[in-house]
């Protein structure tokens, strides 16, 4: 048995540490979602200041999170993979940045969101890590692992998961076997500890075998030798340092400081419920923050990735699904019908739903989502799909849709470059939907700036306005960008705006 001793929690320090937070982003959509919550919550609850945060990526940023990075100060840094065996093993890389004039700094998943301060003044060993929440790997695999490496196996300790039936089931595990969600570092021992945990990473992954069907946990298995290695003293932090959402533990003693939510995101960003009674609170009050910070920082390129990547059904909310679905589909499809070899832009396609039956075989669909665009392109292969930049410098269309855009736009600048981008890109005419007035039903990703007929009036370039009616607050225009207009004598609006694009 290892002789290191396991520090309890000591009383709080004299001052607060100067603390790091880092994290690691790699390209799959669970993780881009994660990040913005990761920032939310850390800014908005435990009040780090942004120059604290470290962004650590082995993919280029996308381009709205290096610009919000940018504006807030966040701190990124491009790091090379560390084996394409073990994506997890990502996070080793950490430990070769200089985190500054720090005292501990933290290596967290990206899927942490903060639900208080965190009180770091009450760590003073090396490293600090809460036990793993189930026997990933058991003990028994652990064992044989430690004598391949010959490496002296750390001092045991119990704790228990939830079963599938919600049975508490005790189980063993070493000390140093940590869930990776959240480690607390020494920063002056940094370094040493990222050689030695890449150099167990990288001779666990030579040995797959050994870890069998836990190959996974690769990462957290070489932190384990590493620290026994190393013979350093470790703290063991409680469940609410790194309290996980997804599963049915125990309650923890005090309220959760961090909540390890795995992924498990509404469509909105917000964390899911927790699968723990008595957490209702904490997951309040990150949800908060999270609104709130996407008020002031709202991207919509984040948002509708987000919602497309892992809440497709949606589509862009009540107003894409079920009898405003229908009525918009007829109307577009009488204005298509008129002309059927007119060539359409879609400004804002999103899964197409609402234009896949058009009878155009001229369309073009443009959106800032590229987890949109990658079902459009599945629904009609034979279409043109771009994001804003790939479509920027094309010739204008004969008639341009845009729906359910606007009332996404953050900022009054925002709403008119768009209009006008939507009016110089229209050769006969647009069909565009906005708000008339604040919206009944607003929420914290819509934005009322004025009267669409307000704007639409007084465009340079619009020859005529006709309403074609409402939906959900929203009002849907047809405005016409030719110097020909609809006869007066049609009394109907669809048949007017039929009139101009014939």
């Amino acid at each position: 048995m290892s002789s290191h001793p396991v520090i309890p929690i000591p009383t709080s320090l004299t001052r607060e540490p100067r603390v790091a937070w880092s994290c690691v982003v790699d390209d799959t959509p669970q993780i881009w979602s994660s990040l913005l919550p990761w920032l939310a919550t850390a800014i908005e609850v435990a009040g780090i200041p942004a120059s604290r945060l470290h962004v650590h990526h082995v993919c280029p940023l996308r381009p709205e999170f290096d610009a919000l990075c940018a504006k807030l100060g966040v701190q990124r840094s491009a790091i090379e993979p560390f084996d394409a065996r073990s994506p997890h093993c990502n996070k080793i890389r950490q430990c070769e940045t200089d985190f500054g004039d720090v005292d501990r700094v933290v290596l967290t998943d990206v899927d942490i969101a903060f639900a208080r301060r965190p009180p770091l003044e009450s760590i003073n060993a090396p490293v600090a890590g809460k036990l793993v929440d189930a026997p990933n790997p058991p003990i028994d695999v652990l064992r044989r692992i430690f004598v391949e490496a010959g490496v002296e196996f750390p001092a045991v300790r119990t704790n228990s998961f939830a079963a599938p039936k919600r049975e508490r089931v005790d189980f063993e595990t070493p000390v140093g076997n940590f869930n990776g969600g959240v480690y607390v570092m020494d920063p002056g021992r940094l370094p040493v500890f990222g050689q030695r945990w890449a150099s167990w990473a990288h001779w666990l992954l030579d040995r797959f075998d050994l870890l069998g069907r836990w190959r996974v946990h690769v990462d957290q298995v070489a932190f384990c030798i590493a620290l026994s290695e190393l013979g350093w003293d470790v703290q063991l932090l409680q469940d609410e340092w790194n309290f996980p959402t997804h599963l049915g533990v125990a309650p923890s003693i005090n309220p959760p400081v961090l909540l390890h939510h795995h992924g498990r995101l509404d469509s909105h960003l917000r964390l899911k419920a927790s699968e723990t009674a008595d957490t209702e609170a904490a997951v309040a009050i990150a949800n908060a923050a999270i609104e709130s910070f996407q008020r002031r920082h709202f991207d919509n390129r984040s948002f509708w990735n987000h919602r497309y990547a892992h809440h497709p059904d949606l589509g862009s909310g009540l107003g894409s699904r079920g009898e405003t679905l229908e009525m918009k589909r007829g109307l577009l499809g009488r204005l298509v019908d008129a002309r059927p070899s007119m060539t359409v832009l879609d400004w804002g396609c999103g899964d197409l739903e609402t234009t896949r039956l058009l009878g155009c075989a001229d369309y073009t669909g443009v959106d800032l989502s590229v987890e949109a665009l990658r079902i459009a392109r599945g629904k009609r292969p034979d279409w043109r799909f771009a994001t804003p930049e790939e479509f920027c410098g094309e010739a204008a269309r004969d008639l341009v849709l845009c729906l359910d855009v606007l009332i996404h736009q953050p900022t009054h600048q925002d709403y008119l470059d768009l209009v006008e981008r939507l009016v110089a890109s229209a050769r006969r005419g647009l069909v565009i939907a906005g708000y008339d007035r604040p919206p009944g039903l607003g929420s914290h990703i819509t934005y009322f700036h004025e009267p669409l007929a307000q704007t639409l009036a007084r465009m340079p370039g619009i020859s005529l306005v006709v309403p074609l009616g409402e939906y959900r607050d929203t009002s849907l225009y047809f405005a016409a960008t030719t110097a020909t207009a609809a006869p007066d004598c049609l009394a109907e609006p669809l048949e007017r705006a039929v009139a101009v694009l014939r």
